[in-house]
C-alpha cells in the first residue's frame, strides 16, 4: 500500500519493492491511495485501507480473526 503523496517511501520505491518479488512465490501487489501521505493506518481514511487490506486478505483465502471470536 502506497501513499501517493507519501515522501517518506514514496510510490517509486514501493514499486521498485514490488518489482523485486516478482519471480518469488510470494504473493503481492500494490494499491495506491492518491493523496493519502505515509500514515494511512493513523489518519483520518484509515478504515479505507483496513478494508482494501482484508479484501485482500479474502481474495488469498486469508481472514482475519478478532477479538470474541475464538480465535
Amino acid at each position: 500500500m502506497s501513499g501517493g503523496k507519501d515522501h517518506t517511501v514514496p510510490e517509486p520505491v514501493t514499486r521498485a519493492t514490488l518489482r523485486q518479488y516478482r519471480h518469488s512465490d510470494a504473493v503481492t501487489e500494490i494499491t495506491v491511495f492518491p493523496g493519502r501521505g505515509h500514515s494511512l493506518t493513523i489518519d483520518s481514511g484509515w478504515r479505507e485501507v483496513a478494508d482494501v487490506a482484508l479484501a485482500w486478505l479474502g481474495r488469498q483465502s486469508l481472514e482475519f480473526r478478532g477479538h470474541g471470536d475464538g480465535a
